[in-house]
């Protein structure tokens, strides 16, 4: 968005959170303006061209009392409504969980086994450096398992390297 419209994007930023606010959302399925205030927020676009929600609204006389039951019914089942987008949402993270969880290889490596792993450029998701770059390093030793999933290594000479790393970021080393 800002290099389409260079310094001239803040123009849109009010457009954009209308968008965002009124779409629903995949974790709870409702849009955060009707978890807000308990109905679905009118666009401008169905003002111009009247959607059939709109034309019922125009339809009922406008009477104060129907108007401020309507928005007691809204208000009254808004609670049961923030509980079912709650469920939801707790259902779609066991979900994403899962799915990370099958996809995930669990690596257990013990001190002294000898380890590839992954190159800088691999581990930050940048592009490598030129088309034969390695994509792993190594061989090292792992001089310290952590219960956590993070390793200490050194070189096969026995230089300790500063920093710990996660051992996602390994691969088991074959002689």
């Amino acid at each position: 968005m800002v290099h389409k419209y260079e310094g001239g994007w803040t123009e849109h930023v009010l457009e954009t959170l209308w968008a965002y606010r009124s779409s629903s959302k995949t974790a709870t399925g409702l849009s955060p303006f009707s978890l807000v205030y308990g109905t679905e927020a009118i666009s401008p676009v169905e003002l111009l061209v009247p959607t059939p929600r709109v034309v019922h609204g125009q339809e009922i006389d406008i009477d104060a009392t129907i108007c401020a039951e309507m928005r007691t019914t809204d208000l009254e089942t808004l609670e049961e409504t923030r509980n079912l987008a709650y469920n939801c949402t707790q259902r779609y993270q066991q979900q994403m969980a899962n799915a990370y969880n099958k996809a995930m290889k669990v690596r257990i490596f013990a001190k002294g086994q000898m380890v590839l792993k992954a190159a800088d450029h691999v581990r930050s998701n940048l592009s490598a450096p030129s088309n034969f770059a390695p994509s792993q390093e190594g061989p090292y030793l792992i001089r310290e398992a952590n219960d956590s999933g993070y390793y200490r290594l050194a070189t096969v000479e026995g230089e300790s390297l500063a920093e710990p790393i996660n051992g996602k970021w390994l691969k088991l080393y074959y002689a």
